[in-house]
C-alpha cells in the first residue's frame, strides 16, 4: 500500500496560534519568539537523541502497550460494527513504527507528523502511511476519526498545553478520540525536568491531564498505566496512557 513523503524543510511555523500561547499583555511577536524558540529547543534535542541512537522508545513493549491501547479506544464506524477509524493522526512519530502499526491493525489513512524527519517505516500491506514534517500547531485537517499523541503533550511548555489540546479538538470529527500517554507523576506533584539542552520532561497527575481535556471538549474513556522499568531519585516511573471521546 502507499506510503508517502511530504516534507516541509525547518518548520518555524503555529504563528498563527502563537499570541495566545502566553500570559496575556505580551506582545504576538514575543510569544511568536517564545513559541517558535522552544519549538527549536525540542528539535535540536531529538535530532542529537536520534544522531546518537538515544531513542529508546523506539521499537519497545511500552510503546506497543500504548499502539495497542489506541486501537481498543479507536471509534468505530456505527454501520460497520468493528472497523477502525479511516483517518488517523500520529503526533510526535519518530521513525514512524507506532503509524505503520496503526495503519496495518485499523487498516486506516495514518500521517505521521513530526519536527524531524528520521522517517524509517517499512511498507504496510493494509492501510495506508504517509509522513509530515512540521509542527503539531501548524498542521491542518479536519474530520479526523483518531489522533495519538504518544509522548508529546509531557515537553510542551506549561503555557501550550490547552492551546496543544484546542488545536487536536478542531481536527477531530465528534465522537472522534484522542490517546495521550504521558510521564506520570509518581509523587502527585506536577513538576518539569528539564534536560540539560532545555527541553522539558514534565511530570503529569491523572487529574491535571482529565480536566485539561474535559476542559476543551472532550469526555474521559479510559486509562491505562505502563511500567517504564526505569528509576529515578527513587521513583519507579510509569507512562499514563488516556483516552478521550470528542464530544
Amino acid at each position: 500500500m502507499p506510503q508517502d513523503r511530504d516534507i516541509q524543510g525547518r518548520d518555524t511555523q503555529g504563528r498563527g496560534s502563537s499570541a495566545v500561547l502566553t500570559a496575556a499583555g505580551r506582545s504576538a511577536g514575543h510569544a511568536e519568539r517564545n513559541y517558535c524558540g522552544y519549538r527549536e529547543v525540542v528539535r535540536n534535542s531529538f535530532k542529537q537523541w536520534y544522531k546518537n541512537n538515544r531513542d529508546s522508545w523506539s521499537g519497545t513493549t511500552t510503546n506497543d502497550r500504548v499502539t495497542h491501547f489506541a486501537v481498543a479506544a479507536a471509534p468505530t464506524d456505527d454501520q460497520q460494527p468493528g472497523s477502525g477509524p479511516a483517518r488517523v493522526l500520529d503526533i510526535g512519530c519518530g521513525r514512524g513504527l507506532q503509524t505503520a502499526s496503526l495503519a496495518e491493525w485499523l487498516e486506516a489513512e495514518v500521517t505521521g507528523l513530526d519536527l524531524l524527519d528520521v522517517w524509517d517505516t517499512p511498507e504496510v500491506a493494509h492501510g495506508s502511511i504517509r509522513f509530515h514534517q512540521g509542527d503539531f500547531l501548524a498542521f491542518r485537517a479536519e474530520g479526523l476519526d483518531l489522533l495519538v499523541d504518544n509522548g508529546c503533550l509531557h515537553h510542551q511548555r506549561r503555557e501550550d498545553w490547552a492551546p496543544w489540546v484546542e488545536h487536536g479538538r478542531k481536527m477531530l470529527r465528534p465522537g472522534g478520540v484522542w490517546v495521550v500517554s504521558v510521564f506520570l507523576s509518581p509523587d502527585g506533584e506536577i513538576t518539569p525536568h528539564p534536560l540539560a539542552d532545555g527541553r522539558l520532561n514534565w511530570w503529569l497527575t491523572e487529574e491535571l491531564v482529565t480536566e485539561l481535556y474535559e476542559a476543551n471538549g472532550f469526555r474521559f474513556t479510559g486509562r491505562l498505566e505502563i511500567d517504564r522499568h526505569f528509576e529515578y531519585e527513587g521513583h519507579q516511573l510509569k507512562y499514563l496512557t488516556l483516552s478521550f471521546v470528542a464530544v
